[in-house]
């Protein structure tokens, strides 16, 4: 089972419900929701991200993380969900520890990234590389899951030594 079969089941049952706002406007029905993620599988997939894959977020709270989350799901991959108060450094160190193929950021923490040095490819969910990806074909399907396969890997704070993964 993968958690992204949810969001697709949704959207069959009510494709033109409201799914996703931004204060009191409306950001995406959940056709919209579920063909953006779709399409965010399609273009994880087309940067060489595989099922089972790692690929971080350490983005700021906003719809964009909701359609990337998803799209993570969709793909088959485990999303690394990174604290968007932390330091560059950290999120770096959390990147590496934790395998991480691509990490997706928001403006002002791609940065931090870049400046930490972090490994693997950084995209700012503000760029155009980015924005072009709704322009692509959306993944065909949710790709089937394991009970047991990893859908996320969470980060300790670490305020008692390094961050641990649970």
């Amino acid at each position: 089972m993968n958690i992204g079969i949810w969001l697709k089941r949704r959207a069959q049952r009510v494709p033109e419900a409201p799914a996703i706002f931004l204060g009191t406007d409306l950001v995406a029905t959940y056709s919209e929701f579920d063909t953006k993620a779709a399409q965010v599988a399609a273009w994880l997939a087309s940067h060489g991200v595989n099922t089972g894959d790692r690929v971080g977020l350490f983005m700021k709270n906003g719809p964009d993380y909701l359609i990337a989350l998803y799209g993570i799901w969709y793909l088959g991959a485990a999303a690394v969900p990174i604290n968007a108060k932390l330091h560059g450094r950290e999120a770096a160190w959390i990147i590496e520890h934790s395998d991480t193929k691509l990490t997706l950021s928001s403006p002002g923490l791609t940065e931090a990234l870049r400046d930490a040095d972090a490994n693997g490819l950084i995209v700012d969910v503000s760029s155009a590389r980015f924005k072009d990806l709704f322009n692509l074909e959306p993944h065909e399907r949710v790709e089937q899951r394991n009970p047991g396969d990893l859908a996320w890997l969470f980060y300790t704070s670490g305020t008692t030594g390094r961050p641990k993964g649970v």
